[in-house]
């Protein structure tokens, strides 16, 4: 194995250092971007999670209205077809 000089070591120095100014702007990258995930689901307004429960919501209230609108289309017909 060669014998490293100083030049080699302060070579290898560098390198490192510029490693670690790569990593440090991609980190920066990285959590601006988990920032914009997080405000995207979790905003209680217009984040993915509100839409979620105001879609159960909606759900929730129209099953109540379409078995309330079944019932009365039954009993019409019952109505219609027992009772003259």
């Amino acid at each position: 194995m060669a014998r490293l000089t100083n030049e080699h070591l302060s070579n290898e120095i560098n390198l490192v250092k510029q490693e670690l100014e790569y990593v440090k702007k991609n980190q920066d990258k990285m959590q601006a971007d988990l920032s914009m995930i997080k405000e995207r689901l979790l905003n209680p307004d217009e984040g993915t999670i509100a839409r979620v429960n105001k879609n159960t919501q909606f759900r929730k209230s129209t099953t109540k209205v379409l078995w309330s609108i079944w019932i009365a289309l039954i009993g019409i017909l019952t109505k219609m077809i027992f009772w003259d």
